[in-house]
């Protein structure tokens, strides 16, 4: 039996329309692709990376834009070809340490580190590592995530919304599925080495997570406003300081990004390495005025106990005699039984 449904109309204006955009994206892609080497447009908007070695094409992967199909492209190029090869960016002060890094990794295990996207991750890793080394005292600082704040976020709710995929990824995990709300302490230091205290919770009714105990406090202290942002940080403790101070090895920080541009906000990879630079640089200064002034506190308070040792006892013959002298003398024994 034939179907009597009746054939969709076409409207030739509307098809014509959508091929000229269609062309005039593709002739956009073009022109980006003539911008960089080895990088070939997707459908999608996406940007394909590929590189020829001894006559062969090899496939990088899928990347979200140009810059990174065009990056993958250069690390690839270290690994199969020379360093003096066609590079789409410059030699800089970071990237110059990937031959290092590729060296102790094989050209299958590079490729594939490119194509799974882990590759940038475990170069930083090896960046940060390297810092370390040559510098024992040199804090090192990762960014896990940037928050701009909302009205209701520095408002009269008290609490700071936690995107879910960043609490799931960088928080500890809270058993969602238990009644009522669950909840947990954080703590973070700020680039004043001060402690900062987090009730995390989840809440069930909005399913959402979320600061609670303590964020006021901080709003207060910081002065934040809405538009304001907050960068979440894991950062590396130097081996001397863990060593003379029993501070950890790594610790959690926030750090603050006013509006009005004291601090400038952050746009792109590079220049996030470069604000986690510097932040490891201030890092270490005030930690070590810290260290200076709780050691300076503690021999203040070991002087007053001192003072007040000397205080306790009594003079004989012109000599200062202490209860603390008296108590660590040997007792004489003398008379008959």
């Amino acid at each position: 039996m034939i179907s009597s449904a009746k054939s969709p109309t076409i409207n030739v204006e509307t098809l014509a329309f959508s091929r000229s955009n269609k062309l005039g994206r593709l002739h956009s892609n073009i022109g980006n692709v003539a911008k960089f080497k080895g990088i070939v447009p997707q459908k999608n908007g996406h940007w394909g990376a590929q590189i020829y070695s001894n006559h062969q094409r090899i496939w990088l992967g899928t990347f979200k834009t140009e810059k990174e199909a065009a990056m993958a492209y250069d690390s690839a190029a270290i690994k199969l070809r020379s360093t003096d090869s066609h590079r789409n960016f410059p030699w800089n002060d970071r990237n110059v340490q990937e031959p290092s890094f590729q060296n102790q990794y094989s050209t299958e295990e590079i490729l594939n580190m490119i194509r799974d996207g882990s590759y940038q991750q475990i170069f930083v890793d090896f960046i940060m590592k390297q810092r370390m080394r040559a510098d024992d005292e040199q804090f090192s600082c990762i960014q896990l995530f940037q928050k701009d704040l909302t009205p209701s976020d520095v408002g009269k709710l008290n609490r700071l919304v936690i995107p879910k995929k960043f609490a799931v990824k960088y928080f500890p995990y809270i058993f969602k599925d238990v009644e009522g709300v669950d909840d947990t302490e954080l703590i973070f230091y700020d680039r004043f080495m001060k402690s900062w205290k987090f009730r995390y919770c989840y809440w069930r009714s909005s399913q959402s997570f979320v600061f609670t105990k303590g964020w006021n406090r901080f709003v207060k202290e910081k002065k934040l406003k809405e538009k304001d942002s907050i960068i979440f940080y894991t950062c590396a403790c130097p081996n001397k300081v863990q060593e003379q101070h029993g501070q950890g090895q790594y610790f959690s920080m926030i750090d603050v990004v006013y509006c009005n541009g004291q601090s400038g906000k952050v746009d792109g990879f590079n220049q996030t390495e470069d604000v986690q630079r510097e932040l490891a640089v201030v890092l270490r200064q005030n930690m070590r005025k810290k260290l200076q002034k709780d050691g300076k506190e503690l021999k203040e308070e070991k002087e007053i106990l001192k003072n007040k040792a000397k205080q306790k006892g009594f003079r004989l013959f012109g000599v200062q005699i202490n209860e603390v002298e008296l108590q660590l003398q040997p007792c004489s024994q003398t008379g008959t039984e």
